[in-house]
């Protein structure tokens, strides 16, 4: 369900306008406020997990009693998303529609258009907004440089709006400076509109200065480097890079691979396998692992670093997969996966999908189960017992975890935390320790203001629960680098861990 339904829109020109220009009659959007709660109770199996139904009724009435005029989609998104946050599960979340180009020329241009924001990468300090990477033609913005004014409004004030719909999973709320770092140009637009130009104050080493950041065209500035650089072009060409060993990885996502291994030391005494995501369709998990843990084997490793720092999830099975590389006994990864029974997202789309919606039972799950005590369940892998690999690792693991680790990263955590088979270095995770919302998760378009409702069907949690409630997975030695490192590539988590091993190495001998 992931895909925009046009449904009553006559044309792709009616439902960009729906979303970009109409004002939506106010009983129009009070209907998709009844909607959007009514999915939630028939499919969310965590409705209530953090906050009453009480309170949660009182908040979607709130909202429809403070509706009393015609709103944009964008100021209907700012009013409702709030609202779902308040379920604090970090799976449930509104999704802005996007505008359909159906003319391919424009398409092209759209996509090679490259607006202000989207020109530099970002840190999130202490409610100040550095540059850490400069695209732009203004090569005068150097790394560290503070964005003082965006449009004359302070970074402070720009973060406390676009926070507001923020989904966390239970009472850690950490992961907001990650949130707006990674989606800062996207979220702007939302809640500022997206402009040509934008006048921006920065300040480098206590100087102040403004200018307009406008946008370019990507392709046109390729073509145009590539016809100012040729000496550098053929000498690239003439020094061809030897493709590395490590196989199974995909390929690489904004120049950098969500997979990766390597050995930190010339003895290939430690191991640093670095997972960004446990979602990447180009890649072959379990060829990968099969190749890291053979190697480690091989070198007869003692350490091995996990990175799962800012992963936000995947995959169920390329988390379950390394972690049977890390245990030697048969495990149960994942309890029970309750749900709401007979959800199907094709009841609220368009005419054939409700037909499909008929034709299916009403149900179009059918791994559905049910047990003795009436619970609904889907049947999930890890759910049954699993056998550890046989060339598991048996040496000293350290998992480096923070803020954005999410989901599949957590459920991995959780359960190595659970065995007492790792040291965690960093902050607490993001997602939560004891459970969650996914397995499938759907994305259902409410029906005026075409806002995109996603949240997950199933109860994902581990055998083992933590008496924290509400929370992440906590680090055994909390850490992390800060702006500093950050601008000078310091990986102050991963420091700490090489300087662990060195001492302990040393009291060894």
């Amino acid at each position: 369900m992931s895909t925009v339904f046009l449904g009553a829109c006559s044309s792709v020109k009616d439902y960009n306008y729906a979303i970009t220009e109409k004002k939506h009659r106010a009983e129009a959007l009070k209907q998709d406020v009844d909607l959007s709660y009514q999915i939630l109770k028939e499919g969310h199996p965590g409705l209530y997990w953090y906050i009453s139904k009480k309170a949660l009724d009182d908040k979607f009435d709130s909202l429809k009693k403070a509706i009393d005029e015609p709103l944009t989609t964008a100021q209907f998104y700012q009013k409702l998303s709030p609202v779902i946050a308040a379920i604090r599960c970090g799976h449930t979340a509104l999704r802005y529609p996007s505008v359909i180009e159906k003319d391919k020329h424009e398409r092209e241009r759209i996509k090679n258009k490259i607006y202000p924001l989207q020109q530099f990468t970002y840190a999130v300090v202490d409610d100040k907004l550095i540059v850490i990477n400069n695209k732009s033609k203004d090569k005068t913005i150097k790394t560290g440089t503070e964005i003082l004014e965006i449009d004359g409004l302070a970074p402070k004030e720009i973060f406390n709006i676009i926070s507001t719909g923020f989904s966390y999973d239970g009472f850690n709320s950490q992961s907001r400076n990650k949130r707006i770092e990674r989606s800062f140009p996207q979220l702007y637009k939302i809640y500022f509109s997206e402009q040509d130009s934008l006048y921006i104050k920065f300040k480098k080493d206590s100087v102040v200065t403004s200018s307009y950041i406008s946008f370019y065209d990507k392709k046109k500035a390729e073509e145009l480097k590539k016809k100012t650089d040729t000496g550098k072009t053929i000498e690239k060409a003439a020094t061809k890079k030897i493709p590395g060993s490590i196989k199974y990885r995909g390929k690489k996502v904004n120049d950098e691979y969500q997979l990766d291994f390597r050995f930190l030391d010339q003895e290939k005494q430690i191991a640093y396998l670095k997972i960004k995501s446990f979602s990447v369709p180009t890649a072959n998990f379990p060829l990968f692992y099969k190749q890291c843990f053979d190697s480690i084997a091989l070198s007869r490793t003692k350490n091995l670093v996990i990175d799962i720092r800012n992963n936000p999830g995947g995959t169920l099975s390329a988390s379950l997969a390394l972690f049977a590389y890390l245990t030697d006994k048969d495990f149960v990864y994942l309890d029970k996966p309750i749900n709401n029974g007979h959800f199907s997202a094709n009841k609220y789309g368009n005419g054939l999908q409700k037909l499909t919606y008929y034709l299916t039972g009403l149900n179009d799950d059918s791994r559905l189960y049910e047990d003795d005590q009436g619970n609904f369940f889907s049947f999930m892998k890890g759910y049954s017992p699993q056998k550890a690999q046989k060339n598991n690792y048996k040496g000293k693991v350290y998992v480096l975890i923070n803020e954005f680790s999410f989901s599949a990263s957590s459920l991995l955590s959780a359960n190595l935390k659970a065995i007492n088979r790792a040291t965690f270095v960093g902050t607490e995770t993001g997602g939560g320790a004891n459970q969650c919302t996914a397995g499938r998760i759907p994305i259902v378009t409410l029906k005026n203001s075409k806002l995109g409702l996603r949240f997950g069907l199933n109860r994902m949690a581990p055998v083992y629960q933590q008496k924290e409630v509400g929370r992440g997975v906590f680090p055994d030695v909390e850490i992390q680098s800060d702006l500093k490192d950050r601008i000078s590539n310091y990986d102050r988590e991963l420091q700490w861990v090489l300087t662990d091993i060195k001492e302990k190495n040393n009291v060894r001998k």
